[in-house]
């Protein structure tokens, strides 16, 4: 009785650190993503969220994000 005890307990320990070894399920790209930011991404293509002005410098793209279509 004792012996089936032990024999199961370490078939549950071995079953459990086997189970646990896998990749998280979302990363950290997936995290501030919803299901609308997915299919804007796949149906326009990535979001523009920053262009560079007359001098080169980087300045939000505004005209772009509240235009009728993003490209």
């Amino acid at each position: 009785m004792a012996r089936r005890l032990v024999s199961a307990i370490l078939l549950i320990g071995l079953f459990t650190t086997m189970c646990g070894c896998h990749r998280a399920l979302f990363t950290e790209n997936d995290k501030d993503r919803t299901q609308f930011d997915s299919y804007d991404t796949i149906r326009h293509g990535p979001m523009i969220t920053e262009q560079p002005n007359e001098y080169g410098l980087a300045e939000p793209a505004i005209r772009n994000r509240l235009g009728r279509h993003r490209r």
